[in-house]
């Protein structure tokens, strides 16, 4: 190894305040796992850009789920904390989708939760 070069970590560790130390590769590889453990569908993982999108299936607000990313951000020092946002779909005849109880950031938050679970479980 070259006298500069810091070891890049090989594994995604969660951390006291709910930051994960690792690489945004081994982040957006967690994020990836968590929304598939759950069930939902994984309609893309990003590691360069650090974004993984997904759908869930019919939701109490939108017979078509919910469409939404995780984003994960850099804060420096392989220091990552998941953020996300995501959507209620309106599809086909809909012609509105209800947000209840702020179900689209429920289902970002479950996918972080997820990613806790399964970096505490030491699943890299």
């Amino acid at each position: 190894m070259e006298p500069n070069k810091v070891a890049q970590p090989t594994k995604a560790q969660l951390q006291p305040d709910g930051t994960f130390i690792g690489t945004k590769a081994l982040l957006v590889k967690l994020a990836a796992e968590a929304v598939l453990q759950i069930g939902w569908r994984l309609d893309n993982a990003d590691e360069q850009a650090g974004l993984v999108a997904f759908t869930t299936g019919v939701t109490w607000g939108s017979w078509s789920g919910v469409s939404g990313t995780v984003y994960i951000e850099d804060l420096g020092n392989n220091r990552f904390r998941p953020v996300g946002s995501a959507k209620q779909n309106v599809r086909g005849g809909a012609m509105l989708s209800l947000n209840l109880f702020n179900e689209p950031e429920s289902k970002v938050e479950r996918i972080i939760e997820a990613m806790r679970s399964l970096a505490n479980n030491e699943w890299n």
